[in-house]
């Protein structure tokens, strides 16, 4: 049998067109295929695998109205706790190699050898292996176990010459997890991308794997990283809307974002608690502007009632924004001291100047967003009775409409 040494440069030599190969269907840049008038409707019929996620609910089109409460998917919860990364070693180019937390060692964490991955099984993928600090990890046929309070884990197709695993073996891996990882959802030294899970292709779920194998963060990921917010990679395939094979649904540059968005918190309508949300990188960085706006009308929380969904506009062939991650529909606003402003309840339908606060603040809200051209289309319920309930939102190019 070859050296161990010997099979991790092979490894390496292997393993990045390998995964760059499995990303290819996770951020997509193609062109639009077609155009809408704007008249968007709601929800999102997420396959982020992470297997069946639909934390942002499902709603036909333009009907007001909405089912189905959030669901964070496999390994994607909502606990709100973040792990001490540990003071700065100095080892391993300064990086912290300490224990992550109460949970460690479990997989994911840092090690040295196999006998620093404490449970029956575990196997240590070392640091001249090209692992940050080393990684524990347990060879897996389909799923893995969890630990709690430990970021959940994912069986990732089979990692080629990293012994002990076999070809008919894959390997667990530590899910990313902004919220106990907060820099970037996984250690230092790792980064967040989406892979297969092993002998099942096509379940994809974001995994942290060393950073020099991952593939680089567009312009607008970095930008979102600059802002300080906290999200991952989301995986949304090619999909067509029911009754339109020819109409392919495309995001470009899908991202996952994870409250507090831009400062304020995003809920699911249906929802008692902050979840995350999924789009477009484009409608991401939206969102963090419309957080400076929000906060200055003292407002610390969103409901939203949906964003990516694949479907046409209401009685069109014509594609959604909401389609291309380029959309959300706003439900209602909570402010400082908890009192709630619902779009269904307080705008003041027909009014020019409105009377009370709750309709004057929400008129306000639409206008401020127009003028400082934060969304390209901005439809309320003053557009038709099917946006009575919510405020259709989007970033279709070169549009400029806001009734």
């Amino acid at each position: 049998m070859p050296s161990l040494a010997s099979l991790c440069r092979r490894r390496f030599a292997l393993l990045a067109p390998l995964l760059i190969l499995g990303l290819a269907g996770c951020i997509v840049d193609v062109g639009r295929p077609g155009e809408s008038d704007g008249a968007d409707g709601l929800g999102d019929d997420g396959q982020d695998e992470i297997g069946t996620d639909e934390d942002e609910g499902e709603s036909s089109e333009d009907e007001g109205s909405s089912s189905g409460a959030p669901d964070m998917g496999e390994g994607e919860d909502e606990t709100e706790g973040e792990t001490d990364m540990g003071e700065e070693s100095g080892e391993t180019g300064g990086m912290a190699c300490d224990a992550l937390s109460s949970w460690d060692p479990w997989i994911g964490g840092p090690c040295e050898d196999d006998l620093d991955c404490g449970y029956e099984g575990g196997v240590c993928l070392r640091e001249d292996e090209g692992f940050p600090c080393g990684t524990c990890t347990l060879p897996c046929d389909l799923y893995c176990p969890d630990a709690a309070d430990a970021p959940e884990t994912f069986c990732v197709e089979h990692m080629d010459f990293v012994e002990p695993f076999a070809p008919d073996q894959g390997a667990c891996l530590s899910k990313c997890d902004p919220f106990k990882l907060p820099t970037g959802g996984c250690r230092e030294g790792y980064a967040c991308v989406i892979v297969d899970r092993f002998s099942q292709p096509g379940t994809k779920s974001p995994v942290c794997l060393p950073q020099d194998i991952a593939p680089p963060k567009t312009e607008c990921q970095q930008m979102l990283d600059d802002a300080g917010q906290a999200w991952i990679p989301a995986y949304i395939p090619l999909d067509h809307p029911d009754g339109h094979p020819e109409l392919d649904c495309i995001v470009e540059d899908p991202v996952r974002l994870y409250s507090p968005i831009g400062g304020v918190d995003y809920r699911y309508i249906e929802s008692e608690n902050p979840g995350s949300v999924r789009g477009s990188c484009e409608l991401a960085l939206a969102l963090l502007e419309l957080g400076e706006l929000l906060q200055q009308k003292d407002a610390v929380e969103v409901a939203h009632i949906g964003t990516y969904n694949c479907r046409v506009i209401a009685g069109t062939s014509t594609l959604s924004e909401h389609s291309f991650g380029y959309a959300i529909d706003l439900g209602g606003f909570t402010l400082e001291g908890g009192q709630y402003l619902s779009v269904y309840d307080d705008w003041e339908d027909g009014v020019d100047e409105p009377v009370t606060f709750e309709g004057q603040w929400l008129k306000d809200l639409t206008d401020k967003r127009f003028e400082q051209d934060i969304f390209n289309i901005i439809l309320t319920p003053e557009y038709n009775a099917a946006h009575d309930d919510h405020f259709h939102v989007d970033l279709k190019p070169g549009a400029n409409f806001y009734e």
